[in-house]
């Protein structure tokens, strides 16, 4: 099963919780009527002495209508309150179990080290570094919460960086990053507000029995009641959580195996991620959370966050055995496995990204010019969107190693971040204009970074500027609303500094706009015109002409690529639109269509853009660049790739000047 499967199959899941989440909900009803119908028995009402029949044939369809309103009414104001509290996505999660970001400030070796093990994985297979968080707790535990890859959250335990050495801890992280491809993170989430609805009527049913406890002023028989409503809803309450219990534990304990088995293919190697799972079988606490309201996020853990009773029946994650024996047949059991050695921080290099005896990349090659062939890139498509290979993790560590310390830094710090990334904005035609642009509306200490910083960033290899951009996003993210709204504005500036954009620059935008804002921009999703069929028809084949002429200077040229792409897509061949009429405008709306795509259906676009680009059999560096930052807005990340030569790039130019709006 590959990405797209997967993104698929979490859409079913989906709808699978509502609709059981609607069982439970009937099943609460069911069960609130026949207390109601025996509350009517012990208070003497007609047809009290009568049987279960009667007495719920007595209760009348308005009373029971009336009981199916207000039980759904409860559920589902509580789960639309507790899913609000959570609308900040993982960030939210992370806070609320007590994690301090650290992506801007790490305090120690050991939260570098996890750092640089989660940005490592995030540039090697496409994405934004997401927020990384720790909790201070000895367990070894790990999480990923959000709603989609942009508001995603990595969290790690105190025990779970320091006990484990780094092969276990890139284990652990990559099993950590399935989980953010495969889609559960939503589906985690909506869980948690969903089953909150349910636990909410024994809430109020604990709230009446303290009540009738502490209650004054009330006669014996006032207080008996409120006792047995009280204890009848605790008992409504549970019943519902215990069924809503059981179903995400069955759910949870499937994709935990299916996340190990996607960060082995992952690392290509099996030991971190067992290594890490022994470790939890010998440490004293193993990865039980101490957090107060652990048990609300259980399903989101690596290894089960609290202790279980009933023969496991509410596990949320399979045994540590059963894991550990899939992962190493060769594992003998508890009996005969000693307890792994703890890590040392200190041993493994944390002030750079990388290891030396983790990545070994050719010493003569040369990211900055590469080719790859059309081949290769449909079988990314096919086979590494969100599921990158090793070779192209190793390759992630070299273009990381090219980046200059100085950059690095900058990138992990609020202030300076903005200036790299005006940096990146910048077209050599177009300097001096951008340059006196910049001059009357960003910050003189922004100003100050971005002169020191931008020759640095010129001679940067076009394949590292991607993953620049990457490492930018979690300083970006903790800027202030005013502060991200000048920056916006700014950027906005520069692409339309001389009325023209580059394509390329517009990519590099939209991709730090897709990873800092999480909601997408409904007022983008209307027609883009100029066509006939479906909008996300006309959307796709203005993603398409946008590509020819990305690649050609020449319309012949840009129309056989056109044609060739839309033969990949199977569409009926249309005119190609000239070059003046793909503005930024019309860009930005294609692509925010063209992003609710159906995820069966993002592998032909995805091929039929590399198909556009690639007409001749080869894709240039530049154009696999600007491939990939078009996959990332679609929500489909794509690893860099190898490449089969180091010939220098071809001379025409790769950009296309288009009118801005």
């Amino acid at each position: 099963m590959n990405f797209f499967e997967y993104q698929d199959k979490a859409r079913r899941n989906t709808t699978l919780l509502v609709l059981l989440f609607a069982a439970a909900v009937i099943g609460l009803i069911a069960i609130t009527t026949v207390f109601f119908a025996f509350a009517s028995r012990a208070s003497g009402a007609p047809g009290a002495e009568a049987g279960l029949g009667e007495m719920l044939a007595a209760l009348g369809w308005d009373t029971v209508a009336g009981i199916a309103i207000t039980i759904t009414a409860v559920i589902a104001l509580a789960s639309f309150y507790r899913l609000q509290q959570l609308a900040a996505g993982g960030r939210a999660v992370a806070e609320s179990l007590g994690g301090r970001k650290i992506n801007i400030a790490p305090r120690d070796l050991a939260e570098q080290r996890a750092l640089n093990v989660v940005e490592e994985m995030a540039l090697a297979s496409g994405t934004p570094v997401p927020d990384v968080y720790v909790l201070d707790d000895d367990a070894i535990n790990a999480f990923a919460a959000g709603y989609q890859p942009a508001d995603a959250v990595i969290g790690l335990t105190r025990g779970c960086i320091e006990q484990l050495n780094r092969d276990e801890l890139q284990g652990v992280v990559a099993h950590e990053f399935s989980h953010i491809f495969n889609g559960d993170m939503r589906l985690n989430i909506r869980i948690v507000g969903l089953l909150h609805g349910i636990l909410f009527i024994g809430l109020v049913g604990s709230w009446l029995l303290r009540g009738s406890y502490w209650g004054s002023g009330r006669d014996s028989r006032g207080r008996a009641a409120l006792f047995g409503i009280g204890a009848g809803l605790v008992a409504i309450g549970y019943t519902g959580t215990f069924f809503g219990n059981l179903i995400k534990s069955a759910v949870s304990r499937q994709r935990e195996y299916l996340a190990d088995a996607s960060a082995v293919q992952f690392t290509r190697n099996h030991q971190g991620i067992a290594g890490a799972l022994m470790k939890i079988g010998h440490h004293q606490q193993g990865s039980n959370l101490r957090a107060a309201n652990a048990g609300e996020f259980s399903h989101m853990y690596f290894a089960s966050g609290l202790k279980h009773s009933l023969l496991g029946l509410f596990a949320t994650h399979p045994p540590l055995a059963a894991r550990i024996g899939r992962l190493d047949p060769q594992w003998k059991g508890w009996g005969g496995a000693a307890a792994p050695a703890a890590a040392a921080p200190h041993s493994d290099q944390v002030s750079g990204i990388y290891s030396a005896e983790v990545y070994s990349p050719s010493p003569s090659a040369d990211h900055s010019q590469y080719r790859s062939r059309l081949d290769e890139v449909l079988e990314a498509v096919d086979n590494n969107i969100a599921q990158p290979s090793a070779n192209q993790l190793a390759l992630g560590g070299a273009l990381l190693a090219q980046i200059p310390g100085d950059l690095k830094a900058a990138a992990h710090e609020p202030f300076a971040a903005r200036a790299v990334v005006y940096a990146l904005m910048m077209c050599p035609s177009q300097f001096e204009l951008q340059r006196t642009l910049l001059e009357k509306s960003a910050h003189p200490a922004a100003l100050r970074e971005f002169d020191r910083l931008q020759p640095a960033v010129a001679k940067l290899p076009v394949i590292c500027r991607l993953p620049l951009l990457d490492l930018c996003v979690p300083a970006l993210k903790a800027l202030a609303p005013q502060q991200y709204q000048i920056f916006k504005r700014n950027l906005i500036k520069l692409l339309r500094a001389d009325g023209k954009v580059e394509i390329w620059e517009w990519a590099l935008y939209r991709v730090l706009i897709h990873g800092l804002e999480t909601n997408p921009d409904v007022q983008r999703k209307v027609p883009v015109g100029g066509g006939s069929g479906s909008a996300q028809a006309d959307a796709q084949r203005f993603l398409l002409a946008a590509m020819a002429h990305a690649g050609n200077t020449d319309y012949l040229n840009a129309k056989r690529a056109y044609e060739a792409g839309l033969a990949t897509l199977g569409q009926t061949p249309v005119p190609l639109p000239a070059a003046r009429d793909i503005n930024l405008q019309r860009l930005d709306k294609a692509l925010a269509i063209s992003r609710d795509t159906a995820p069966l259906k993002k592998p032909a676009l995805l091929k039929a853009l590399a198909t556009t680009l690639a007409h001749d059999g080869l894709v240039c560096g530049t154009e696999v660049e600007l491939l990939r930052a078009v996959a990332d807005c679609l929500d489909c990340p794509m690893p860099p790739l190898q490449g089969v030569s180091h010939s220098p790039l071809r001379q025409d130019e790769r950009a296309i000047a288009t009118t801005a709006n």
